[in-house]
């Protein structure tokens, strides 16, 4: 008879294997039936272990959603065209995090402002339009004293708010909407 023997996982190997049960569970199951009995038995492994890193169930889904960010950059080619790098910029933002996923900023939101954090914090912001931005700054395709950080915020709020709403993926006509209607005018000059 063949023995398997288990290796047991510790530090980083360990820690990515919880996150990446979180992540799943958070996927399969929302925020709201999220529990740390289902991410430990996802990942093999104790509800002390999850506990000694993460004491609260917000902490460790958001641990999880960072996590998710950082293995999904979002990349845009350089088009030699701002508004087509945003579209395209917009479309993959927003195929990142399908409708039934931005829900979990809902379902998160009062756990989290119980514990002091939010979405905003730094650790949940990816900044995807730097890169588009630099572009189009050495073009001249956007005025620099028109990029607020909330103007910066507005598209993606815009396709999130979109998305949340309605309950469906945002259409690709929706997108360039928000791009020509409401982001293109608030960052350029009339020529």
């Amino acid at each position: 008879m063949k023995e398997t023997v288990v290796k047991r996982r510790r530090g980083a190997a360990l820690e990515d294997a919880i996150l990446d049960a979180a992540w799943s569970e958070l996927e399969l199951r929302g925020y709201s039936d999220f529990t740390f009995q289902a991410v430990a038995d996802r990942a093999g492994t104790s509800r002390a272990v999850l506990y000694r890193r993460w004491p609260t169930k917000t902490s460790i889904a958001s641990a999880a959603i960072v996590r998710h960010i950082k293995l999904n950059p979002i990349t845009v080619p350089n088009l030699d065209n701002f508004r087509d790098e945003m579209c395209l910029l917009l479309r993959r933002f927003a195929d990142r995090a399908p409708p039934r996923l931005l829900g979990l900023i809902f379902e998160m939101s009062q756990d989290m402002a119980a514990e002091g954090t939010s979405f905003m914090d730094d650790r949940f912001q990816d900044f995807p339009m730097k890169d588009v931005l630099e572009r189009a700054l050495a073009r001249g395709d956007v005025d620099k004293d028109r990029l607020t950080p909330r103007v910066v915020r507005l598209p993606f709020s815009l396709v999130m708010h979109e998305v949340v709403i309605t309950v469906k993926q945002i259409s690709d006509m929706a997108i360039a909407e928000i791009v020509d209607q409401t982001f293109l005018p608030l960052v350029t000059t009339p020529r």
